[in-house]
């Protein structure tokens, strides 16, 4: 007995020692962890929109990277009470923490916090101060002129980051009136990345006079520069310059040779035609061709009339190395820009040609050939256009409801209300924005019935309703319209009830924000905190294509929640086989639409994370319809973008193969998407 009083005390004794280590370890744990717990609260907050108070108190946490973290998310948000406490965050002990909080000022949109951001700068550090001048340019206009004035100051600052940052925020304020000081910055400045913003400044702002200047870089080594130049030149819209513009179209870019297609075509003239007829005639690449031929349509020149006759009936094959197939991407796109073409030049005799065409089985072919039948116009192409309606395609069905209206305007009514009862969305949504452009009020019960019966995940349709009921309040207040606009408020999904909100702001005078729907989270906090553990350093994709593959290194840290999205839909498989429906010469290919028309997504939205990285060549983005639309599309830039910058999540960059993403027309495929982690060796 008393052995065995022994052995149980000593077993309780055991396990009181057990516990108190136990919760020792716990709790060395969770202080060892609390960082990324405080983090993964403040994600959360940003997620759900909510300036909550703990997310302000964070401001104040002892960690500069949590009080980085808290400045940064709450001006995502956007709410003007949360984004005026980040006033008190400018002249942080942190230079990191300072600087987000001022590029947080500059998201909010708040015109009235740009000269009060001025007053807080005196005593800024170069470095806060670049920023700041970033920020004030954001939230200024052409208006307010006392706040160019101060900016405009900085233009002779000696730290260059200074002067680089008040040529970009000059820009975006519209200052047209201080074009002679962005010239001398441009001929006279010692460093060169300021003459290129002031440079980029002036072309942006649509500065034709200083072709001089334009001149004087055409000569440059770096490719965009060069583009610019060229744009320059060619806002002049004078017949001089074509023979310099024209020089472009021998570069060994092709980025600088597709602005040199845009400028020729924006002056016009025998001159440019005869230039760039040339340039078809020994033209190989596909993406430069099809531009050539979409310059033409634009001049209404007949110049290339047979080159473009032939091109049609020749198959351009790419051979897919790894799939040991041939793939008609190439014809298709040279095809399509060459039907619409002839059809702007030659008209109704294009119509056999087309029928030809209708037989092959490519929706980017149909929506081409629906295109080409509108330009053409007239009796003969209805028939044609009422057989696209019908089509299986929704994306040929909307663009023959768009040429159907315009064709055939006496029967717009038909038109719209078989659009509206269309089982595909997209159709539908068309036909909702026709009506608000046009102001059919007589539609107005329809869309109330379409907004009160619209499916949970017919997210775009409502907000285009909302919008289109917006159309019929610029004069006087209607009562169904606004109606529309109060059930748009109410509605479950954040984008439709912030949508509504916005439009009670601005075409009523009312402010409904308090009322808007609170978005979904993409994440529980405590998913959110395992991955800021496992992804200490940032992971990378390698983007499996039929013209081969590139490697992009994703940027979790700037911006987590996108960059988990794209991880998740890449595991899944989501992005296998999916096509690049998007490609624009000198700007952006774009992909990840399973819908393949730029409508789709993957059934649900993600928050913007807008940070302060610059969109350079091969940067990786969200495509979005508006901010925190966000889903699965993402495009790559061909060149720089700076007029992208805080506007679309960046969240990578393209690190290997960069020749591949220049090589991408539209339609080729997204075979796969492989994410690979980086091994963390920091311990």
């Amino acid at each position: 007995m008393f052995i065995m009083k022994k052995f149980w005390v000593a077993s309780l004794f055991l396990i009181i020692i057990l516990g108190v280590i136990a919760v020792f370890y716990f709790d060395l744990l969770n202080l060892k962890y609390k960082k990324e717990a405080a983090i993964a609260a403040i994600i959360s907050d940003e997620d759900h929109r909510r300036t909550s108070d703990r997310l302000i108190l964070s401001l104040t946490d002892r960690d500069p990277d949590i009080r980085r973290y808290a400045a940064l998310a709450i001006g995502r948000i956007g709410d003007i009470s949360g984004v005026d406490k980040l006033f008190g965050v400018v002249h942080d002990s942190s230079e990191t923490v300072a600087a987000a909080a001022i590029f947080a000022i500059g998201l909010s949109g708040e015109k009235s916090f740009a000269m009060r951001l001025i007053d807080t700068w005196e005593d800024f550090s170069p470095d806060r101060l670049a920023i700041a001048i970033q920020s004030v340019g954001r939230l200024s206009d052409s208006t307010m002129s006392d706040v160019i004035a101060d900016l405009s100051l900085f233009l002779d600052n000696i730290d260059y980051r200074v002067r680089e940052q008040t040529a970009y925020a000059l820009w975006r304020a519209g200052a047209i009136s201080y074009t002679p000081a962005l010239i001398k910055l441009c001929r006279t400045d010692a460093v060169r990345p300021v003459q290129i913003a002031a440079l980029y400044s002036l072309v942006r702002m649509g500065i034709a006079e200083p072709t001089d200047l334009y001149t004087e870089w055409l000569p440059d080594s770096d490719p965009f520069v060069r583009s610019l130049a060229i744009r320059g030149l060619g806002l002049s819209k004078d017949e001089k310059v074509i023979a310099l513009i024209a020089s472009g179209l021998n570069d060994r870019d092709n980025n600088v040779v597709s602005q040199a297609i845009s400028s020729l075509t924006a002056v016009g003239g025998a001159k440019a035609i005869k230039f760039l007829t040339s340039r078809y005639t020994q033209e190989t690449d596909v993406k430069i061709k099809t531009q050539l031929l979409q310059s033409f349509t634009k001049l209404g020149s007949d110049a290339i009339v047979d080159y473009a006759r032939d091109d049609i009936h020749v198959d351009h094959m790419y051979y897919d190395k790894d799939d040991k197939t041939k793939s008609d991407t190439t014809s298709i796109s040279i095809r399509t820009a060459a039907i619409i073409y002839l059809a702007k030049i030659q008209g109704n005799d294009v119509l056999p040609l087309i029928d030809s065409m209708a037989i092959k089985n490519y929706p980017y072919l149909h929506e081409s050939l629906v295109e080409a039948l509108g330009l053409i116009g007239g009796g003969s192409v209805k028939p044609r256009l009422m057989a696209y309606f019908k089509d299986s395609v929704a994306s040929v069905r909307a663009a023959a409801f768009n040429a159907l209206c315009t064709v055939d305007s006496s029967n717009i009514d038909y038109y719209i209300k078989t659009a509206l009862a269309d089982n595909d969305y997209v159709v539908a949504e068309h036909a909702v924005e026709k009506i608000g452009k046009i102001q059919l009020k007589k539609y107005l019960p329809q869309l109330m019935t379409l907004m009160q019966m619209g499916a949970d995940d017919e997210v775009d349709l409502k907000r285009s309703i909302v919008t289109a009921a917006g159309e019929f309040l610029d004069e006087e207040v209607d009562d169904q319209a606004e109606e529309i606009l109060y059930h748009g408020l109410l509605d479950k999904e954040y984008l439709v009830s912030r949508e509504a909100a916005l439009i009670y702001q601005d075409k009523l005078d009312v402010d409904k924000s308090a009322f808007i729907t609170p978005p979904r989270g993409l994440l529980p906090k405590n998913k959110i905190k395992s991955l800021l553990l496992e992804y200490k350093k940032n992971p990378h994709a390698i983007i499996y294509t039929n013209r081969g593959e590139f490697e992009m290194e994703l940027y979790f840290d700037a911006a987590p929640l996108t960059v988990y999205n794209f991880m998740k839909l890449a595991y899944s498989g989501f992005y296998d086989n999916l096509d690049f429906h998007r490609v624009v010469p000198n700007f952006v290919i774009q992909g990840g639409d399973p819908r393949g028309d730029g409508w789709g997504g993957p059934g649900y939205f993600i928050r913007s994370e807008y940070n302060n990285i610059t969109y350079k060549r091969g940067c990786v983005g969200m495509a979005h319809s508006g901010k925190d639309s966000g889903g699965s599309q993402f495009f790559i830039t061909l060149s720089p973008q700076p007029h992208l910058d805080a506007r679309y999540t960046l969240f990578g960059k393209v690190i290997r193969g960069m020749e591949v993403v220049d090589s991408i027309v539209r339609g080729d495929l997204i075979k796969r998407v492989q994410i690979i982690k980086e091994e963390d060796n920091s311990n």
